[in-house]
């Protein structure tokens, strides 16, 4: 319970922050997603140099244009809509990347008996991701009355079904690098969750078919 609540506080707060400015104006979306760019850029250098200093082969900066490359598609998102911003599509992204990762760890946590077999995440397990990918789908088919005028029905479907998928390829690669630098969290800035890119990994996955659903 006492590392329960640490981690149950600063998920609130990182959440309202997030929906938060993106519902306020196109000005605070803009402001926060760039501050937890340059902060996600940091912690992925500091990333970046432990892994060069156990495999001093490695010179190629690939995590810092991640995280660059993904934040910005991210950013594009709710400005592709006519000449103005919209916030709905970033937002609906968002809570089914939080819909997926919650009900993941819920379903992991308390039925997951079936390890994925996924080395640099061992604690994976198909019950866990099953369940999140459900719940997600789910969300997404009844969010589809609020969202229509924007996305038709079968786009909506589509993020439902692909965010668990690319959310999960985006966790992987995150693991991959921290195991590869031998630390568990990228940061400490958030309490029970780490760093700003340990909190990104999911939205950084989905950034790319994200943004490839919303312009065909």
């Amino acid at each position: 319970m006492i590392n329960f609540l640490p981690r149950l506080i600063t998920g609130i707060v990182y959440i309202s922050l997030v929906a938060g400015s993106i519902l306020y104006s196109s000005k605070s979306f803009t402001l926060i997603f760039s501050l937890l760019m340059f902060i996600a850029l940091y912690e992925s250098n500091v990333l970046w140099k432990k892994i060069r200093l156990k495999i001093p082969e490695n010179n190629s900066p690939i995590p810092q244009a991640y995280v660059v490359l993904s934040m910005t598609t991210l950013i594009l998102i709710p400005f592709y809509f006519s000449d103005s911003y919209n916030p709905y599509p970033i937002l609906l992204i968002f809570i089914l990347i939080w819909i997926s990762d919650t009900m993941s760890y819920f379903f992991g946590s308390y039925f997951g008996n079936t390890k994925m077999r996924i080395k640099v995440s061992p604690n994976k397990t198909w019950e866990g991701f099953i369940g999140g990918f459900l719940s997600c789908l789910i969300f997404s088919i009844f969010s589809f009355s609020y969202i229509q005028e924007i996305y038709p029905f079968w786009k909506t479907i589509s993020l439902g079904i692909l965010i668990p998928v690319f959310g999960l390829i985006g966790d992987i690669y995150q693991s991959k690098l921290k195991r590869m630098a031998g630390v568990k969290d990228s940061g400490s800035i958030l309490p029970g969750h780490g760093g700003v890119f340990d909190r990104l990994d999911s939205a950084m996955g989905v950034s790319y078919i994200s943004f490839l659903i919303t312009i065909i």
